[in-house]
């Protein structure tokens, strides 16, 4: 290169150097700026995406929470309705690192308030149409995951707010049970089409109750597939269930924007718990992002061995678990503690709220049993049963692991035949229940045992089957695993017996939890009942009349009867002997006729104490619960189905019934929590009562039957037209359905007469509502009460009109709920109200007057104790005398001019029949199950469980309307049987009173020639009269026992002679020495569900069972069967004298 050339050159790249830095000074500017800061909290996170709306609930005004994003020229801000959300600790570390140890959220409470933001106007930061993207994401901690219920989070519109529209849900974020759940109602682009809401469920979301979660849905209006959710920065799948996939448009107005809540405020449709950083954008946030806003810790669960017993087995419920098949979860929420004294888990104490009322645990929960147990030493072998998925460690380490629960309910399933081979007289594994057993060698010492099963999940019900865990050596029976010295051996011989009280135990664990859960509410009767007493003594006081000449008292009662005995002249009936009596008051409180160590103990007594002395133990028998429950199935229509609801069929609250009673609850107390329907609803809560399935207004129903069965107000006619007979109009009966309901009550065309003309005159009833007219809350009966203003605190929400209707029923200044409640109890222990009937007063006057109203007040005086008035009625003179056989005094039931010289002769129950017959004989009872969905595959919804029967009441139809054998219940069945024949009604679709106590030819017949007379008669090894038989003692004391036994008094000298003339022949050589007590015949029970009834060998087993049935208990061999023949005959006469059914 010549130096000229050089000289260019370095000329050139002097000036490329000088003009090159002018071009890359902006990059290198741009390259100088300080990088992009990260959020440093979650809230900048939130924030640097530019939120629409944004809640972090860190802060309240009196006036509501701001949003924290914004817009200062148009401020939005949700407002406080109701309740205001109070301030709760929200997620924090260390399980929750975003978030700093100070972070708070709001605590929605279901039903009593919620957050509401208005809409600006038109085309508002809160509408969404087509082509808008949303997303919307939340902190949410439920307190609850409800199958089928909703929980509101936040949507716009769907309201029910006056002038707007009411189906105008632009959009929404909810749960639905455990599922995240996008809702919005479509616009039609033409309008000939039907607008429809379109709803996307998720699949196995996995919410849990009481567990912090991260939820978020990212959505674009009228774009298909373009919906995406997150749980926990997860995407999960779901489906369109409702309306399907649409290129519609939503609904679009000015209706707000609700936080918590939907549909005016309606619990149902609230949130129940904590919520936290709620934001919705008018974007898709990408996964990434969403997935940012997650992020958790899992602690390490430890367990404090030290404090787990070595002679108890601790049992630990634990709350907020996935509703998913799987053991991967976060360490769940330890929710209560119990010790027992087995590995057993056929039942576990109910839950109970603040109020004393069951109430439904978290679906699904884990129940977790430990134990410091010393293990026997040798080879032996361990099972477990579990009806989930389950798992047995010892010291730590996983030994044995039972499948979830995976039988489809299609009733297409396979019946499998009875396994025998694990041991020589094994149970048979119950159908549902999966099992396990492992080989392990002990060394004698102590070791960690732990056992874990989940319970329900996916819509089953929370049954445990036959969980246990057994122990035994090679080859031979297994025995329960237990730290105590009983052995129950997994035999049906032991297994049967010990179920049974097992779950006759749980009765009094749960009342006392019941108590202890209750203790505030307790406190705030006690104060209801004080207010009720002054008011009570403000009223002019009934002055008891003086003694009447020549004529018996023991009390008040019987001077009032005795006045007008006296003015009429006539005579008091004789005094019942004292076994008589006995026998009377064990029906009367116990529903069974008296025990033969009651009666030992009775006449023990000093013959004036006797009678206190046995009304005092009677009515603190726990069978006065067992007494009551029959009654009021009837009179409030307790309906369960046990498989696929139909007409009018309720919860089981029968088990709500039955805990009153056990508590001897207030009854004003009762009153109120059945109006307020709260509680568990399936399994035995008075919010069963709300049921009423397929009824086109069930509170309609339900306010008629409040109102006949405490209020003496027959409504049924004024369900569809004004009572033609009575002085109510269709708008009263509505009015109180409108109360139960909390909001105004539609009249639907099918409550309504069809073809009805309002201009003609031809028709011979009135109709003042036409179908389709809404009437409003409020009480209308102001002839026996006119509501006034309740003394603070006596309502807990004064908004809350079923709190209010229970308040006014209830009102020491309503006489006709306290005279209507001791007419009642008047009817059923002396045979004739002092007003009959006893559920319809209108235009009815009382035989006494005066007695009714002492009667009344009293009863308000004593806290509305039923058994303090039954006392009253016990210890009278006239409750004490013989009945009247005057065939029309019985026959004249609805008589007000009946005198009461005598009570009136009634015959035993259904159920006392039933229950007495077993009590006598000492048999269990042994009818099966209640329940055709015997392995738990079917929803809860559908199929009930309404247990293993130990007293009568806790019978129903076996819903078996399809006739097909593999749906019975044959060990049910003849004792459902017995009992409609005496007036028992299995199904209740209304309610009713007075049973039908015709007799008919089939009574005597059904006892004479029926299963259960067989069961009783028949000298089973059983049996108790078997025993009695094989006692060392002489034939007359046989006699003697069994008459007594039987008929609660000693035989006749022509009875003594006739049955001595009976049995003494061969009496001396009855006793077969040489016999054992034999093992019975093992039938195939438990193999047969819903989901295997279509099987042809389903049907050939319920055949097999039903003719065992009809066999009958096999004899003793301990007893020669000529004299054992001859003594059954004995016992027959006995059943089937007419002394046995009537009471005295």
């Amino acid at each position: 290169m010549n130096h000229l050339a050089y000289i260019k050159r370095s000329l050139c790249l002097l000036s490329l150097s000088l003009v090159l830095p002018l071009f890359a000074s902006p990059a290198h500017a741009e390259k100088e700026k300080p990088a992009k800061a990260k959020p440093t909290s979650y809230r900048e996170m939130i924030l640097s995406n530019q939120p629409t709306l944004y809640w972090n609930f860190e802060a309240s005004l009196p006036e509501g929470y701001p949003s924290v994003a914004a817009d200062k020229k148009q401020p939005l801000k949700a407002l406080v309705h109701g309740q205001s959300p109070k301030s709760a600790a929200g997620p924090r570390p260390s399980e929750f690192p975003l978030f700093d140890n100070k972070n708070n959220a709001a605590q929605f409470k279901a039903g009593a308030g919620y957050l509401r933001v208005v809409d600006p106007g038109e085309k508002s930061p809160l509408d969404f149409t087509a082509g808008d993207s949303i997303t919307v994401e939340a902190w949410i901690n439920l307190n609850s995951t409800d199958a089928g219920r909703h929980y509101y989070i936040i949507g716009k519109g769907r309201t029910n707010r006056k002038g707007v529209a009411r189906d105008n849900q632009n959009y929404a974020l909810r749960v639905t049970g455990s599922e995240i759940s996008f809702l919005f109602r479509g616009k039609p682009d033409k309008k000939d089409v039907k607008p429809d809401y379109h709803r996307w469920t998720s699949t196995g979301a996995g919410i849990s109750a009481h567990n912090w979660h991260h939820v978020a849905v990212t959505y674009t209006f009228g774009k298909k597939k373009s919906l995406n959710a997150y749980v926990d920065g997860q995407s999960v799948k779901g489906k369109w269930d409702m309306g399907g996939d649409t290129t519609y448009a939503p609904v679009v107005d000015n209706d707000e924007v609700w936080i918590g809540s939907s549909m005016g405020g309606s619990a149902r449709s609230s949130f129940d718990g904590l919520m936290d950083e709620l934001a919705v954008y008018r974007k898709v946030l990408p996964a990434k992002e969403i997935t940012a806003h997650f992020k958790y810790v899992t602690p390490k669960p430890t367990i404090d061995w030290t404090s787990v017993p070595s002679d108890r087995v601790q049992v630990d419920i634990y709350e907020g678990i996935p509703n998913k098949k799987s053991w991967q979860f976060r360490p769940p929420r330890l929710a209560e503690t119990f010790t027992q004294p087995h590995f057993t888990l056929i039942e576990i104490p109910n839950r109970y709220s603040e109020k004393g009322v069951k109430v439904d645990r978290p679906d699904p929960f884990l129940v977790r049993a430990m134990c410091n147990l010393t293990l026997p030493k040798g080879k032996k072998r361990i099972l477990v049963r579990a009806r989930n998925g389950s798992r047995l460690y010892i010291d730590d380490k996983l030994v044995a692991e039972t499948a979830f629960h995976n039988i489809s309910g299609s009733a297409h399933g396979t019946v499998f035949d009875v396994d025998l081979s694990l041991a020589p007289n094994i149970r048979p594994l119950h159908r549902g229940d999966h099992e396990k057993v492992i080989e392990y060698t002990g060394d004698g010492k102590p070791h960690r045992v732990r056992f874990e099963m989940i319970v329900g999940g996916s819509r089953h019900r929370p049954d445990f089957g036959e969980t246990a865990v057994f122990i035994g050596d090679p080859g031979k029976d297994f025995q329960l695993l237990t730290p105590s010295d009983k052995v129950v051996m997994l035999t049906d011989e032991d297994w049967l017996p010990f179920a049974r009280q097992y779950r006759y135990d749980q009765i009094a664990i749960n009342a006392e939890r019941r108590q202890a859960a209750s203790k505030k509410e307790a406190e705030y009767w006690d104060w209801r009942h004080k207010l009720a007493k002054e008011e009570v003594l403000k009223q002019p006081q009934v002055k008891v009349p003086a003694a009447a000449k020549g004529l018996r008292a023991n009390n008040a009662i019987d001077h009032f009867i005795n006045q007008r005995l006296s003015k009429e002249n006539a005579k008091q009936s004789a005094p019942l002997s004292d076994l008589a009596f006995l026998r009377r008051l064990s029906l009367d409180t116990t529903g069974t006729i008296p025990a033969p160590e009651l009666v030992k103990e009775y006449l023990a007594q000093k013959p004036e104490n006797r009678r206190s002395f046995a009304i005092e133990r009677l009515l603190n028998d726990p069978a006065w619960a067992d007494n009551w429950v029959g009654y009021w199935q009837d009179v409030l229509a307790e309906n369960p189905n046990i498989v696929n609801p139909t007409l009018n069929n309720t919860g089981p609250f029968r088990w709500w019934i039955h805990e009153s009673f056990y508590d001897n609850k207030p009854f004003d107390r009762f009153l109120t929590e059945l109006v307020m329907m709260e509680g568990s609803k399936y399994f035995g809560g008075p919010a069963g009562f709300e049921m009423a399935s397929q009824n086109d207004a069930p509170m309609a129903a339900k306010a008629h039957i409040i109102g006949q069965a405490f209020l003496g107000l027959n409504m049924k006619c004024a369900r569809c037209h004004d009572a033609p007979f009575h002085d109510f109009k269709q708008r009263d009966l509505f009015s109180l359905a409108a109360m139960l309901k909390r909001s105004p009550q539609g009249v639907p065309k099918t409550s309504s007469i069809p073809g009805f003309d309002p201009k003609s005159n031809s028709m011979l009833v009135s109709v003042t509502l036409l179908p389709g007219e809404n009437v409003t809350p409020e009480w209308t009966f102001e002839e026996l009460v006119k509501p006034g203003k309740f003394p603070a605190n006596y309502l807990r929400s004064e908004k809350d009109t079923r709190e209010k209707l229970a308040a006014i029923i209830t009102s020491p200044q309503n006489d006709r709920f306290a005279n209507v409640l001791v007419n009642r109890v008047w009817k059923r222990y002396l045979g004739h109200g002092l007003v009959e009937p006893v559920d319809d007063w209108d235009g009815q006057d009382p035989s006494h007057p005066e007695l009714l109203k002492y009667l009344s007040q009293q009863f308000v005086l004593n806290g509305y104790d039923m058994k303090q008035l039954a006392r009253m009625i016990f210890e009278s003179d006239l409750y004490q005398r013989e009945a009247s056989t005057d065939l029309t005094t019985v026959q004249g039931l609805f008589d007000t001019t009946y005198n009461f010289s005598s009570p009136v002769l009634r015959r035993m129950e259904a159920e006392q029949i039933v229950d007495s017959l077993f009590a006598v004989c000492g048999k269990p009872l042994d009818a099966g199950r209640m329940c055709i969905d015997i392995d738990g595959s079917r929803d809860y919804h559908s199929s009930l469980d309404l247990g293993t029967p130990r007293r009568a009441w806790q019978f129903t139809s076996p819903s078996n309307e399809r006739d097909r054998p593999s749906l019975a219940l044959p060990f049910g069945q003849p004792f459902i049987t017995l009992m409609k024949t005496f007036g028992w009604r299995d199904t209740r679709q209304s309610p009713q009173t007075v049973r039908e106590y015709a007799s008919t030819a089939l009574q005597p017949a059904i006892l004479a020639n029926g299963v259960l007379g067989q069961r009783f008669t028949r000298l089973s090894d059983d049996s108790s009269f078997t025993e009695l038989a094989l006692q060392e003692q002489s034939l007359e004391t046989l006699i003697n026992e069994t008459v007594m036994k039987t008929l609660t008094r000693k035989p006749t000298a022509e009875e003594l002679k006739l049955f001595t003339e009976l049995l003494q022949p061969g009496y001396a050589e009855r006793v077969n020495s040489s016999a054992e007590i034999v093992s019975r015949e093992r039938l195939p029970r438990n193999l047969v569900g819903w989901s295997n009834h279509l099987s042809p060998r389903a049907n050939e087993i319920k055949v097999e069972l039903e003719a065992a049935v009809k066999k009958g208990d096999p004899p003793t061999q301990r007893l020669n069967d000529d004299w054992r023949n001859r003594y059954e005959d004995m016992l027959w006469s006995l059943l089937n004298s007419p002394e046995f059914i009537f009471v005295p």
